[in-house]
């Protein structure tokens, strides 16, 4: 039943049942005054019926003398507004008791940060609703701490690695002693790290971004973006060709994030093709496909494919970061799509990205 019905019902039950007690009470009251008056005069219920329909005189003097009911009743009128106040207070804090459990998980929250804490929901009314936001809030909140700690901790070990070549590097180069060959090598070795850093900080940073900026939303023509990036890729990985066949399509999102998705699928198809290999790229009605005719990806690493800094064991001797695929999967959410890896026919990846169209 709504809160508001049952708030309603509890005054009206509160207001009849003080009416009632003292419409009750009233009448105990002026019948016990009538027979005290007609008690007084000895007999009056017995001899009533000889006086046809007027009682006795001295019945009517006895009840005119009884002066001393209003107390009585004002007494009554004030103890039936009392009960109507404690019936109302008890049926507002029956009715009201789910605010004073949310009001509490509140305070624990704030007080121990604790985004674990959850509130017991029972009934369909308004303030159970309210508490089902409250715990789905609490969802989110939990899940978005849990993914930034994972984020810290991931980063902080990834960076580990190549901070500590570079300072080994550096270290040697700081040397006097070093003959020329060693010297350039290990500067080629330390501009490499560098860039390996920097991209690995920017796909770090990329991947802090939990949400798409409303005032950078706008209609994309996907069918455009993935031309501009396909001529971007083929450049980039000039082993390897690509061949597009996109139709007209319009979506809404920020470009740059959506661009950010798109290379980053073509360089992963072109990392795992071979040596003048073909990566086929589709556009039909806001689902863009991938499919490269590399090695492929091992059942087991599938459903890990899009996670962060994952990488294969046959792939942890390539480039990257192991962020590429993570920040497609979380461009894509930030964008109510989907996305999803599987074996292609006769060999390969096939990766399906679906977005909202209009």
């Amino acid at each position: 039943m709504k809160l508001r019905w049952r708030l309603a019902m509890a005054s009206a039950l509160a207001g009849a049942v003080s009416v009632i007690v003292v419409i009750v009470a009233a009448y105990v009251i002026t019948c016990r005054r009538v027979e005290w008056a007609m008690d007084h005069y000895g007999g009056a219920y017995e001899s009533y019926g000889g006086y046809g329909d007027r009682p006795p005189n001295g019945v009517l003097a006895a009840l005119a003398d009884v002066d001393d009911l209003g107390w009585p009743f004002v007494a009554v009128a004030l103890g039936g507004l009392v009960l109507s106040g404690a019936l109302g207070w008890l049926a507002a804090r029956a009715a009201l008791r789910p605010v004073n459990a949310l009001k509490d998980a509140a305070g624990r929250v704030a007080t121990t940060r604790d985004l674990t804490t959850r509130i017991d929901v029972t009934g369909d009314d308004e303030l159970s609703s309210l508490a089902r936001s409250f715990n789905a809030m609490l969802d989110a909140l939990e899940r978005s701490a849990k993914s930034q700690k994972r984020l810290v901790a991931d980063a902080s070990h990834e960076l580990r690695t190549p901070l500590t070549a570079l300072r080994t590097n550096i270290e040697l180069l700081m040397r006097s002693d070093l003959p020329q060959e060693v010297h350039e090598e290990v500067s080629r070795a330390v501009v490499g790290g560098l860039e390996e850093l920097t991209a690995l900080v920017s796909d770090v940073v990329e991947l802090a971004r939990d949400e798409e900026p409303a005032v950078l939303v706008e209609s994309v023509r996907l069918d455009e973006l993935v031309e501009r990036e396909v001529a971007r890729a083929a450049r980039h990985w000039p082993s390897t060709a690509y061949s597009v066949s996109a139709e007209p399509t319009v979506v809404r999102g920020v470009p740059d994030r959506l661009a950010r998705a798109v290379a980053n699928l073509l360089d992963n198809a072109a990392k795992y093709s071979p040596a003048g290999g073909l990566v086929e790229v589709s556009l039909r009605g806001g689902v863009l496909t991938v499919r490269d005719h590399g090695p492929g990806i091992s059942p087991d690493d599938l459903p890990h494919v899009f996670d962060r800094f994952y990488r294969a064991p046959s792939a942890r001797a390539l480039p990257g970061s192991g962020l590429g695929l993570a920040i497609v999967g979380q461009v894509v959410d930030s964008h109510g799509g989907s996305v999803s890896a599987a074996p292609a026919p006769g060999g390969g990846t096939l990766v399906r990205l679906a977005l909202p169209v209009g």
